[in-house]
């Protein structure tokens, strides 16, 4: 049997149908997060002018791009380590797209569908080595975008095997590593991110009409697409048996994850030692190369990502201001003297000793001088990571922070999966 093959008889497994205990109230706190996410998008001014072309075009291609662009551009959503992806952007918009098109009828359909194109998406970033490839300027969301939001709607559309795997090879002819950089101003890379995965959809949507990619696609192209390699063992490696789902993590604000360990350690050790700010001299941060290399930006912020990527500037925020570390908007950027000073303080390092940990984890070693006096700690999973994942009440606190009420939380915490299928894509798309 062919990788696509494998794969898709997974995508149609009725396990997928009856998801235990513990997986499904995973995916209901990964449902949340990321309509907290959307909800938070739409308002930024990437999201009003995403909603503004899909308004313009009235079409669910159109939905589906403007809504996984907004969950994306926030920085809040969720993350797979290992693979380097954000699959929750993706899979959860698209599911929730054909749920309003009567396509997922039961809360149960929609669990199967989304966590059928959780395991391909992410499954996809493995096979290619996220993290490293991410080092190459190819985004691993991106390239896997459109074989996730393909799985979400060939479960939907209840395709045979053989449709599926039609779908997903049609899905990696759509693979692209390459988007705007999200630095840049008036960046497109979320709209490309919405793109690839309506084009997933569009994939399924012609296997289901009789237009279907060859199933031996990476056999045929001894496993290169887009002059991307993807290892066909890492792809299929106990499929069904070892879920990376279940390795996926949430991040508890908008941050570049590579800095989340640093920021925490900060906290931990002004928190277990009182120190106050104001009597810190200097502040070294210790981090494997792969993350040292994505976050070490001293230099003043002049944009909202900026603020999201800089350890420097996410260090002082939360030492100075760390009520803003939720705010979504970061506009106009907390750029005061004091600010400025903190982060002049900060020093990035490359820490040989940590790499072993990496990719599974993310870690960073944080050593404060204040006082004449150094403290230490280190952090290998901050919390939000998936060894140390933010509970119920910590997810519907984000999500009410970001707009959401405790209503839909309960409501969506009680579904049970014969339940039909509530109606929030209206609410918050």
């Amino acid at each position: 049997m062919n990788s696509l093959a494998a794969l898709a008889e997974f995508v149609q497994s009725r396990d997928l149908a009856a998801l235990p205990e513990a997986r499904h109230d995973r995916l209901k706190r990964h449902v949340i997060d990321t309509l907290g996410a959307l909800q938070a998008g739409c308002r930024l001014e990437e999201g009003v002018s995403m909603g503004e072309l899909a308004a313009r075009d009235g079409s669910r291609h159109a939905a589906i791009v403007a809504a996984c662009a907004a969950a994306r551009s926030t920085e809040i959503d969720d993350i797979h380590l290992s693979s380097c992806t954000t699959p929750g952007s993706v899979v959860i918009p698209v599911a929730f797209a054909l749920a309003a098109a009567h396509e997922l009828r039961t809360w149960g359909e929609f669990c199967a569908a989304v966590a059928a194109g959780y395991e391909m998406l992410i499954r996809l970033g493995y096979a290619i080595d996220g993290p490293a490839i991410l080092r190459k300027k190819v985004w691993p969301t991106y390239f896997a975008a459109a074989f996730g939001a393909a799985a979400v709607a060939s479960r939907a559309y209840h395709l045979s095997v053989n449709q599926t795997s039609g779908a997903l090879a049609t899905a990696l002819t759509f693979a692209a590593g390459t988007s705007a950089p999200a630095r840049c101003s008036d960046s497109s890379r979320w709209l490309s991110l919405g793109a690839a995965a309506a084009n997933g959809v569009l994939g399924a949507t012609g296997a289901r009409m009789g237009l279907m990619g060859a199933s031996d696609l990476l056999e045929r192209y001894a496993g290169r697409i887009a002059g991307v390699a993807i290892s066909r063992k890492r792809l299929a490696d106990h499929l069904g048996e070892t879920w990376l789902f279940d390795q996926i993590g949430m991040k508890p604000y908008p941050i570049a994850r590579q800095a989340l360990a640093a920021v925490e350690a900060v906290r931990e050790i002004i928190a277990s030692e009182g120190l106050r700010p104001q009597t810190i001299e200097e502040i070294v941060v210790s981090v494997p190369e792969a993350q040292r290399w994505v976050i070490d930006h001293p230099e003043p912020v002049a944009s909202r990502m900026d603020s999201i990527v800089s350890v420097q500037y996410q260090i002082a925020l939360a030492l100075l201001a760390p009520e803003r570390l939720l705010d979504i908007r970061r506009t106009p950027p907390l750029l005061s003297l004091p600010v400025r000073s903190m982060m002049a303080k900060v020093r990035v390092r490359r820490a040989p000793d940590l790499e072993k940990y990496t990719p599974e984890a993310w870690p960073a070693k944080v050593e404060i001088r204040a006082g004449g006096r150094r403290r230490r700690h280190q952090v290998l999973h901050p919390r939000g990571d998936a060894k140390n994942p933010l509970s119920w009440d910590e997810v519907s606190s984000k999500f009410t922070a970001l707009g959401g009420t405790e209503a839909v939380v309960r409501q969506l915490r009680n579904l049970d999966a014969g339940d039909a299928m509530p109606q929030l894509w209206e609410a918050h798309a």
